[in-house]
């Protein structure tokens, strides 16, 4: 078993680590947006095959990466995870470079960060138990800060230096911040496997396991429903429907597109400041809360909103979220058993994304009939039913 630890020095290494890996993947947001709907130019069809292949990853390889996290030293996955991370862009630079940039080599680029990803996860996820101290709620807040402070910061910086300088050395950039990743995770402090590869059962095994744990546990159970419903109505959509909107609606390129995805990051982290020093009694019920006001701000993106309009409502979705991505999480890391912790919050991830490859994809297809501004409509009108079926069925509005 690991023993807890909670030395301030392993979580500022934590943090730091935290910060490389969202910086990078803030940056690979909107390149992938911008060169498929910008650079290539293809349909809101093609964009949501292609955003659902680039989240496929979590769903083939998550529960995978959870196994190995138990079986390993969190650290040295953390390590190994960011060195690949930085291959894929190295490689989508020299295509770019050279003008052979297609939509398949963006789709591999996608695809592949998106495998890495899936086993840097539940390893970070893992490690934050160990040097998160005693206010678990207090530590999530922190790092979902930072976490989407980076993120912000590689968003806008990536949609701008891709607006000035041309991707290929924004990419550049990219690898280079991930790869700071490695040395950060070597300063975290070693620890023992929670299942040791000689004593450990075969990976299928222990994901059954880690699935039984969750469905059988309510305090799992519910918040995993939850953000199922997010993979599926918020996140797909969010990265389909984003790039359509200020390409077909609003006529901008990477930099504009960089500003609006940045605004969710924006009110997440301002949300999680307002929220550190706040003791929320019902916890689910918060989270309920959220995505209802989540739903209702997409409704207002959808009646055509000018473009600050869109900006201002997209980081009072990204203040909600904070309230539910903070409040879900810190119910999930408190419920989860030590020894099924890893599995257990790969499930969580796996429910975030899981679900999102059908949101994407559906998302492309109706944007393709109807438009991006009545599409989000559909989308927000579905998260309220689900949410109101959830309310009324489950107990997680008593949650604390």
């Amino acid at each position: 078993m690991r023993a807890p630890r909670t030395t301030e020095a392993g979580y500022l290494w934590y943090g730091a680590g935290v910060g490389s890996w969202f910086a990078g993947f803030g940056i690979q947001a909107v390149l992938v947006a911008h060169l498929l709907t910008n650079e290539l130019g293809i349909s809101a069809e093609a964009l949501g095959l292609a955003q659902t292949a680039a989240l496929l990853p979590s769903l083939l390889f998550l529960l995978i990466g959870g196994a190995v996290a138990e079986r390993r030293d969190a650290r040295r996955v953390l390590v190994a995870m960011h060195l690949l991370a930085a291959l894929p862009a190295v490689a989508l630079a020299a295509l770019v470079y050279s003008g052979a940039l297609t939509y398949w080599a963006v789709i591999a680029y996608a695809f592949a960060l998106g495998t890495v990803n899936a086993f840097a996860m539940p390893a970070r996820d893992s490690e934050l138990s160990n040097v998160a101290g005693a206010n678990m709620m207090r530590a999530v807040t922190g790092m979902t800060i930072l976490q989407f402070a980076a993120q912000a910061v590689g968003t806008v910086g990536g949609g701008a230096g891709a607006a000035s300088f041309g991707s290929t050395p924004v990419l550049a950039v990219q690898a280079v911040v991930l790869l700071s990743g490695a040395l950060f995770a070597l300063r975290l402090p070693p620890a023992e496997p929670a299942a040791p590869a000689q004593a450990a059962q075969s990976s299928l095994r222990e994901i059954v396991d880690g699935v039984r744990e969750v469905l059988g546990t309510p305090e799992l159970r519910h918040p995993a429903l939850l953000v199922t419903a997010v993979g599926m109505f918020f996140i797909g959509p969010f990265l389909v429907l984003y790039p359509l909107l200020v390409r077909d609606v609003y006529g901008g390129g990477a930099a504009e597109l960089g500003i609006v995805n940045a605004a969710f990051p924006v009110g997440t982290i301002a949300g999680s400041l307002l929220l550190r020093p706040v003791h929320i009694h019902r916890r689910g019920r918060a989270a309920l809360l959220a995505l209802i006001a989540g739903a209702c701000t997409l409704l207002l993106v959808s009646s055509g909103l000018p473009f600050w309009g869109l900006w201002g409502a997209t980081l009072f979705w990204g203040m909600a979220g904070a309230v539910f991505i903070n409040c879900s999480r810190s119910i999930f890391q408190e419920a989860a058993p030590q020894s099924h912790r890893a599995r257990a919050l790969s499930i969580y991830q796996l429910a975030f994304i899981g679900a999102a490859p059908l949101g994407a994809m559906l998302a492309g297809l109706c944007s393709g009939q109807i438009g991006p501004l009545a599409t989000f409509a559909v989308y927000a009108c579905s998260m309220l039913v689900t949410v109101a079926l959830i309310w009324s069925l489950t107990t997680t509005s008593q949650m604390r």
